[in-house]
């Protein structure tokens, strides 16, 4: 005999909130960075002006500067919260690498730093040896 499932009907509206799209972490980090700079702005008070507006609870310098700098966390945390989950596979895979020990890293970044040197007195001799020839050629 078969056994009657009951199958839980939910509402479209719930649907529609509860299902992800591709492209609403792109859509929440543009709009984080848009909070942020708006943030910027009241804060410099470049573009909105506080005085003659809707805001007259926001009157005094201390006051935009609290709101400014909310407007910017609440940017800045919805830029993180976009931006996260790009981050958690590299975090596990920086856990997997072997990292070197004191030693090898000052003898690669001696080679690193000497190799600079070499370049930048060959290309020093290069310029002294050419400047006069080129100095010539243009009279």
């Amino acid at each position: 005999m078969a056994k009657n499932v009951e199958v839980k009907k939910q509402n479209k509206v719930m649907e529609i909130l509860t299902k992800e799209y591709k492209s609403e972490n792109i859509l929440l980090a543009v709009l984080g960075l848009i909070v942020i700079v708006v943030g910027v702005y009241v804060l410099e008070d470049d573009i909105v002006n506080f005085n003659d507006s809707f805001f007259k609870f926001i009157d005094t310098g201390w006051k935009i500067a609290i709101f400014a700098w909310f407007v910017i966390a609440i940017g800045a945390s919805a830029f993180v919260y976009a931006v996260w989950p790009l981050f958690v596979p590299s975090i596990s895979e920086m856990k997997k690498v072997s990292w070197p020990n004191r030693e090898t890293m000052v003898n690669h970044t001696i080679r690193v730093f000497g190799f600079i040197l070499f370049l930048a007195l060959f290309f020093l001799v290069l310029e002294l040896g050419f400047s006069p020839l080129f100095n010539w050629i243009r009279g």
